[in-house]
């Protein structure tokens, strides 16, 4: 890692070098603000692109140009995130920028490894309060303490049943009159009279998928009815859990759902692709039948799922599903005013967005007929020989301001500001609970859900009342009313707060 890095601090030494003398020869133009730039080291989580150091060099171009800085690239995979940041941010690497996830923000912020960006957001960021508005922008906090900030994507929050057209045309499926789980019954009655070698539904999400309660970060405790309310109640043991679970174990009976649901590894549209499955349950946003068509091979058309009730059918936005990801910057960085400031540019520049996410224009994209934003490989280039492709806008900070791929709307961004606008927010939204007094307990907790849950959310357990009875004593055993009251005293004093 460290020879990358030498090499990189090189590459980008160099052309800082350079850049200072074109502007000297051009009539002693200087980038903007004065001195020597300001180098900020920022990981990122993707895959190894083998023109990185060239798409790292336009950035710093772009960077020296706009607010004198350059910035060199730590690359990680998702299978080493979590060893790779520990190491990192404990081990004395220079480091200013860090991908945070969620599940990840409490152990870090404790072990004093990242700072508290509500320090510097204020007077250092104000283009990522522009950006994604101030609740947004500071929702990634713990007990007061921001640990990062989110990228601009779309966040809410809304579950569809995802089926073959060609089969939902076959058997005369009306796809309007599709609201609930319930309705998928007569569905897939008539799907499995007329395709008996077909399994109607796959996967564990039957349960999970549909998120009509908040799940305050880990679903040990969650606020039901959307986060309307505010008691923290045990999901597993409420009557939404109890009718999903038995309707599932009927459709699982009745011959629905693929037999080993529970354990099979396979995803949901390669089993769509390879004709062995008719549906499945997805968020769902605008644009999203573009890319399901191509992942399923097929033409598959939608449904919103709600409640059964229909009483909480709209989008719904919670604090982890808007902070699944942030931005953060290391307690051992030198100078986190400057990182903050770099972090504030990433978020208002399209150069940097287009660069980090799509490479060079004309050598790794070009516009399509005459578009200034519809992009795609340019001629001759694809996804098997492309040098440089990381297209990972939901990670990277702000995507809204960049380029759309073609085959998306040209419109896609300002459908998904909508969206997010559209939706319910939890009353507990900006809240996460600080779970460092029992990571044990939640170790446990998650070791009795994996025992439980998968098999019960694809109907494949003899008894489900027996099943669920089984999973809350066990649960309780283990210090879920620690966790819950927890939760509970945290969120009180967080309400408390607001007012």
């Amino acid at each position: 890692m460290k020879t990358k890095r030498i090499v990189s601090m090189v590459l980008v030494s160099v052309m800082a070098l350079t850049l200072g003398l074109a502007q000297l020869w051009a009539g002693g133009r200087q980038a903007a603000g004065s001195g020597r730039p300001h180098h900020i080291v920022m990981a990122y989580i993707g895959g190894d692109q083998q023109d990185m150091a060239k798409v790292t060099a336009a950035i710093n171009e772009a960077s020296l140009r706009d607010i004198n800085m350059t910035v060199e690239f730590i690359q990680m995979g998702f299978g080493d995130y979590n060893a790779r940041t520990q190491l990192i941010l404990s081990g004395g690497d220079e480091i200013d920028i860090v991908p945070i996830f969620f599940n990840n923000a409490g152990n870090l912020k404790n072990s004093g490894l990242i700072v508290n960006l509500a320090d510097y957001i204020y007077d250092h960021g104000k283009d990522i309060l522009a950006a994604l508005g101030e609740d947004v922008a500071v929702s990634g906090a713990i007990s007061g303490f921001v640990y990062g900030t989110p990228a601009q994507k779309e966040s809410a929050s809304r579950t569809g049943i995802v089926m073959r057209k060609d089969i939902v045309d076959a058997c005369g499926i009306d796809v309007s009159a599709i609201h609930t789980l319930t309705d998928l019954g007569a569905v897939y009655a008539k799907v499995k009279a007329r395709y008996p070698n077909i399994d109607c539904f796959s996967g564990i999400n039957f349960i999970l998928q549909i998120e009509n309660h908040d799940t305050l970060l880990d679903d040990f405790g969650v606020l039901l009815d959307g986060g309307r309310i505010t008691t923290v109640t045990n999901w597993f043991e409420s009557e939404e859990f109890r009718y999903k679970a038995r309707l599932i174990n009927e459709y699982y009976k009745a011959g629905y759902v693929k037999l080993d649901a529970a354990t099979s590894t396979e995803t949901a549209q390669s089993l769509v692709r390879a004709g062995t499955l008719f549906s499945y349950l997805s968020p769902v946003k605008p644009g999203f039948l573009i890319q399901e068509n191509a992942a399923c091979g097929r033409e598959m058309v939608t449904a919103y799922i709600g409640t059964e009730d229909r009483s909480n059918d709209s989008n719904n936005l919670y604090t982890y599903s808007v902070n699944f990801f942030n931005w953060g910057i290391a307690a051992s960085s030198k100078d986190p005013v400057k990182a903050m400031q770099f972090l504030n540019w990433c978020y208002k520049s399209p150069d940097f967005n287009n660069l980090i996410n799509f490479g060079i224009e004309g050598e790794h994209y070009a516009f399509v007929n005459g578009s200034n934003r519809i992009i795609d490989f340019p001629p001759g280039i694809d996804g098997t020989n492309n040098r440089y492709h990381l297209n990972m806008g939901w990670f990277f900070p702000n995507q809204f301001i960049g380029h759309i791929w073609n085959g998306l709307p040209g419109d896609i961004w300002d459908q998904y500001k909508r969206f997010n606008d559209s939706a319910h927010k939890s009353r507990a939204f900006g809240f996460m609970y600080d779970s460092s007094s029992v990571q044990t307990i939640l170790a446990g907790l998650s070791s009795i859900q994996s025992e439980y849950v998968n098999a019960i959310a694809t109907g494949s357990v003899e008894d489900v009342d027996k099943a669920i009875q089984e999973l809350n004593q066990k649960l309780y055993s283990a210090g879920l009313q620690r966790v819950i009251d927890l939760k509970q005293s945290q969120l009180n004093a967080w309400l408390a707060s607001r007012k």
